[in-house]
């Protein structure tokens, strides 16, 4: 039985952000012919990994993974990276960089930059968001190989695929919801002048348990959602498309032109395909 180790600096279990969801769904769509392991970066040691050198490691969001830890991995390991935003930015934003700093982003040139990208480039594989967001690694990072680099997009197990189509058909109210959030990316002021300038009824929600947050969706008319930065593929934007909701984005979410968001109703095979996709180049 073959061995995934799935490094991260969180799970579901220590932070509900759409990164996190999106790595425990990978990991529920598993086949029975791997077993799966989790380890979180900031308390990977030598020992876990030097235990392991067989295994194929899955490493995603890597903040907390210690540089010492990049280099072993690039010598001496096969890794996957899945890549959520972009953590070759300090900023893990262009956007965010720009509108911090008065000027574009030139974190590869620095010695942190240098050795994630060398982490990048020796990564068996490179997962991306979206078709944007893989367009944009593939122009700054030089190292990296198009046969090496594929589009997973945003996964959801198949239980909340079942809970959104049994709760889609919700009679609808006129509210359009905006995500409530401090991250400067998600640009909450933002969406709700947006709201107010179109004379949109609208409502801010925040902190709601993940399946009461989709049935709130499920019953509001539609979805504003127009980040400040590029947002790879944001599963809030999924969640309503599944729930039947009107949806009001902007440029910056990088998903919404791909073919498999075109139709609610081919979403869930898309994933399903993804999944056998993305199991398939470990076996």
């Amino acid at each position: 039985m073959k061995k995934i180790i799935v490094v991260a600096d969180m799970f579901s279990a220590d932070y509900g952000g759409g990164a996190e969801l999106t790595t425990d769904a990978i990991i529920s769509y598993v086949p029975n012919t791997f077993l799966v392991e989790r380890r979180h970066c900031k308390l990977l040691t030598a020992k876990d990994v030097n235990d392991n050198l067989d295994a194929h490691w899955v490493v995603c969001n890597f903040a907390s993974l210690e540089d010492h830890m990049k280099v072993f991995f690039c010598k001496n390991l096969t890794y996957s990276i899945i890549e959520y935003d972009y953590k070759f930015c300090v900023y893990r934003s262009l956007e965010k960089h720009l509108a911090s700093t008065g000027k574009e982003c030139d974190c590869l040139d620095t010695s942190l930059g240098k050795l994630n990208k060398a982490f990048y480039g020796y990564a068996q594989n490179v997962w991306f968001m979206s078709d944007k967001q893989r367009n944009i690694f593939l122009d700054k990072l030089d190292v990296l190989k198009d046969n090496r680099t594929h589009v997973l997009s945003s996964i959801f197990n198949r239980g909340n695929l079942r809970f959104m189509q049994s709760i889609k058909d919700n009679l609808k109210n006129e509210k359009y919801l905006i995500l409530g959030s401090n991250s400067w990316i998600k640009g909450t002021p933002e969406c709700v002048k947006y709201a107010q300038d179109n004379e949109l009824e609208y409502e801010v929600i925040s902190g709601l348990p993940y399946h009461e947050m989709l049935i709130k969706l499920s019953t509001s008319k539609g979805l504003i959602f127009r980040p400040l930065g590029d947002d790879t593929c944001p599963r809030i934007v999924i969640e309503a498309k599944l729930l039947g909701c009107d949806l009001k984005l902007n440029e910056h979410v990088q998903h919404k032109d791909e073919d498999w968001f075109k139709t609610a109703q081919g979403i869930p095979e898309y994933i399903e395909s993804q999944m056998h996709h993305f199991w398939g180049r470990y076996e």
